[in-house]
């Protein structure tokens, strides 16, 4: 048979308070609520527990027998409680996280960093990975994407972590050597630094807030489908590229790059977390879920 714990409760309490209107005052439960679940408990068991008169309480032998092995009982479903309490104040187990390849360098990198600093119990594997992951098959509880709205896939929950753009940037050198300050219309002529390219043309394709958008044929002086090696050739001086602002923020505000043409970036896409199960989560995913959310400024 299977007991319900709040009768237990209930029943200890009357035990403990020696009548049902004292235990009524401290567990905030009215003497007609007590009554009536303490009456259907015996009724379930099939023993009395209480010898209770208009005039007269007492507490049957078994009665105070069951009602020491139900204070146990509740103790350890205090203990089992705190185990839980314990768990999502104190963040503890495993997560695999994946994210594009740049994103897991340059982003996610040092936000798993100083997550686990402040959560010690907590261990992660980082996967840099480009392609799609099926989260349920390869046991990821979280994947970072970057996405159009509305989410392709519907069937995983998402977290918003914000927007992505693409700054184009150059060494403060390289800016200052122009004869002609860069514009959307010299920019075609400019060296500049490319990914993912299979030639030495590329398409660029901008947005200005007012002006709308323009697409650029540029010239590639140097490309490479690592974003970090882009990113050094632009400090270096070698041209201009068009590199994520989460990228190139360090560098920008270290002033080993300047903005190129502010006012004009590529239009903007989304960053989610996404994650298969919405209840049932584990203490370290919740926590790292509001910890990128906040480290992204998402909240």
């Amino acid at each position: 048979m299977q007991e319900d714990l709040n009768d237990m409760a209930y029943f200890a309490a009357v035990v403990q308070y020696q009548g049902f209107t004292a235990a009524g005052r401290m567990i905030g439960v009215s003497k007609s609520v007590l009554s009536r679940r303490i009456e259907a408990l015996e009724a379930r068991l099939g023993v009395r527990l209480l010898n209770r008169t208009s005039r007269h309480f007492s507490v049957t032998d078994v009665g105070m027998r069951y009602a020491q092995e139900c204070r146990k009982l509740l103790e350890l479903a205090q203990d089992a409680r705190q185990v839980i309490d314990q768990a999502q104040q104190f963040p503890q187990g495993f997560l695999r996280i994946t994210a594009p390849v740049m994103m897991a360098e340059v982003v996610i990198a040092p936000i798993v960093s100083r997550f686990l600093q402040l959560y010690p119990q907590v261990t992660c594997e980082v996967l840099g990975m480009n392609s799609r992951v099926d989260l349920l098959e390869e046991n990821v509880d979280v994947a970072i994407r970057t996405h159009e709205v509305p989410l392709e896939d519907s069937s995983l929950y998402r977290r918003p972590l914000g927007q992505l753009r693409n700054l184009l940037v150059a060494s403060p050198e390289f800016i200052a050597q122009c004869a002609v300050p860069p514009s959307i219309d010299t920019l075609e002529q400019l060296p500049v630094l490319t990914r993912h390219s299979a030639s030495s043309r590329s398409e660029w394709r901008l947005h200005h807030a007012e002006l709308g958008s323009r697409s650029v044929q540029v010239q590639a002086r140097l490309r490479s489908n690592n974003l970090m090696v882009v990113m050094q050739a632009a400090i270096d001086g070698l041209g201009v590229a068009l590199i994520s602002e989460h990228a190139c923020h360090d560098a920008l505000a270290e002033g080993k790059l300047e903005l190129v043409m502010p006012d004009w970036h590529t239009a903007p896409s989304y960053i989610s977390a996404l994650y298969a199960n919405k209840r049932g989560q584990s203490s370290a995913l919740r926590a790292f879920l509001d910890y990128l959310s906040q480290a992204m400024g998402a909240e």
